[in-house]
């Protein structure tokens, strides 16, 4: 009988770089911090307002037939701000939904730059799906400001600000 120690051994590896990634990037979490593209600035309808989803989302790809890590930090761009109060207010349902698009991707889905614009395209459904459906925010519609200005409503854009993959 013979003890495969290379295998477990590289099991402690990635569990050990996985925790001190997880801490890394915890440690500066806040749930959802909101700024109207300056420091701490109101948010405003008409105005790109951005809102980061945190803690970034850690989860498993396939590579092979072994398990690797993607981290991905994601703000939104809503120039509505009835969207963004909205995404704070239903951050669970918009966490699962996206933990259940990236979580136990194949490695050639998100190794490239189309397949990572894909992802992003496909989050962007996903979010906006959920705000419909939570919130009945149309991310097809229009609002105006008080002077008349036209804006769109909902989520305009998901930006990946950190991809990793480990």
């Amino acid at each position: 009988m013979t003890l495969k120690t290379p295998r477990i051994s590289h099991m402690i590896q990635q569990f050990i770089r996985m925790t001190l990634l997880i801490l890394m990037f915890s440690s500066s979490a806040s749930y959802g911090s909101a700024s109207g593209g300056g420091g701490g600035a109101a948010i405003a309808d008409g105005k790109a307002n951005y809102l980061t989803l945190e803690p970034a989302f850690v989860v498993n790809i396939i590579d092979g037939n072994r398990m690797r890590f993607m981290q991905l930090a994601i703000d939104l761009m809503s120039m509505d701000s009835h969207a963004i109060q909205a995404v704070q207010d239903h951050r669970a349902p918009i966490r699962h939904e996206l933990l259940m698009l990236f979580a136990h991707r194949d490695i050639s889905e998100v190794m490239g730059l189309k397949q990572r614009e894909k992802l992003r395209q496909d989050a962007l459904e996903k979010i906006q799906e959920t705000l419909l459906k939570y919130a009945d925010i149309d991310s097809t519609g229009t609002a105006e400001t008080e002077d008349g200005h036209k804006y769109p409503t909902g989520v305009q854009e998901v930006l990946f600000t950190n991809f990793v993959i480990q």
